[in-house]
């Protein structure tokens, strides 16, 4: 009777180990085959890495220099006015697309840095936003402007989450703390974020709220107890560009912020931009085609986009100058209006260029 125990017990542990030698010959081979996965998807990544395209030409082209900000005098003075010295102030950006009103809001932070009394030191960052595309979530789950708290709720584990710890998530507005915060298209903000928004720039934090934080729990690190009670440091100034109508922009943003206007450009204005790409094309232009594409740009991006576009016309036939031809072809292709004001100077404008 002893033996046959003895025997099924022998079988239940064979069969026992033979169970549990498979599981981990099952896994390590799910590990192998993820390692192997990974390790292609690291190769994939790293072959992408090392391909890189020439830059555009209207990355060339932009502005480096004040100098190189064209028709914007007042506009750049006024700007740095209120950023540079020992109170800098937030402020709004008026004025058409492609006048220069991103370029001039880098140049200012790098200007203001230098001024003298300047609360802004050597490293303060410069954090740029697109406002049409910001992430925003009405549930507070998700926040890249204001900020966020990771809740194992709803968003899985993380890296506290398994200990039930809510984790803060800075937004944009901590990420420029002591520096400038961009935010391109400012009038298409939601609602909501611009009274979040607000708010920060009155208080210079952010104030986070999650429903996993209890002050008594010991598991939690110190410095998430210390953003809970004291908030994310966001103090910065707001730089906001818009091509809206100032009566578009809420007046609680208004109030807070000086405002700056930049013009639309001119045919002089639009010529000198046109000018300073063709430096960056190594081509020749025959005379009268840059005074021929000035009549028609409305803006930066117009112009050097009409100048690449000739140029790339001009490589498709072989050529090494750019003449009318080109740049007649352009503007018809490209289906650009002529400027209302193409007529008005005869001193900057060859009537002639233009039948």
């Amino acid at each position: 009777m002893n033996s046959i125990y003895m025997f099924s017990q022998l079988i239940l542990t064979i069969f026992a180990c033979a169970y549990f030698f498979m599981k981990i010959s099952q896994k390590r081979s799910l590990n192998n085959e993820k390692n192997e996965s990974y390790k292609d998807e690291a190769e994939r990544y790293n072959r992408l890495s090392k391909i890189h395209l020439t830059k555009p030409l209207t990355e060339k082209s932009r502005p480096k220099s004040f100098d190189e900000i064209v028709g914007q005098k007042d506009g750049v003075r006024a700007l740095l006015s209120a950023l540079s010295g020992n109170n800098p102030q937030h402020i709004i950006i008026y004025g058409p697309a492609g006048v220069g009103k991103t370029a001039a809001a880098r140049l200012a932070l790098e200007y203001a840095k230098k001024s003298k009394g300047t609360p802004f030191l050597p490293d303060a960052p410069f954090v740029e936003v697109d406002s049409t595309i910001v992430r925003f979530d009405e549930r507070s789950i998700a926040d890249s402007l204001i900020g966020s708290v990771h809740d194992p709720i709803y968003q899985g584990a993380g890296n506290l989450g398994v200990l039930g710890i809510p984790e803060p998530k800075e937004g944009a507005v901590t990420k420029a703390h002591g520096g400038v915060l961009f935010l391109d298209e400012i009038g298409e903000l939601h609602p909501m974020q611009m009274n979040k928004l607000l708010k920060v720039l009155e208080d210079g934090k952010v104030i986070l709220e999650s429903s996993y934080y209890n002050k008594s729990n010991k598991n939690i690190p110190l410095y998430v107890h210390e953003i809970f009670k004291n908030g994310l440091p966001a103090d910065f100034r707001l730089i906001g560009a818009t091509t809206r109508r100032p009566c578009e922009i809420p007046d609680a943003l208004r109030s807070r912020c000086v405002e700056v206007y930049f013009n639309a450009l001119s045919i002089t204005d639009i010529r000198n931009i046109i000018k300073n790409a063709v430096k960056n094309t190594n081509m020749e232009f025959d005379d009268g085609v840059l005074e021929y594409m000035s009549l028609y740009a409305k803006n930066g991006r117009d112009a050097v986009k009409m100048v690449e576009s000739a140029v790339g016309a001009a490589r498709l036939d072989n050529l090494y100058r750019v003449s009318l031809k080109e740049a007649k072809w352009v503007i018809k292709s490209g289906r650009y209006k002529r400027r209302q004001d193409a007529y008005k100077d005869d001193s900057i404008i060859n009537i002639s260029l233009i039948k």
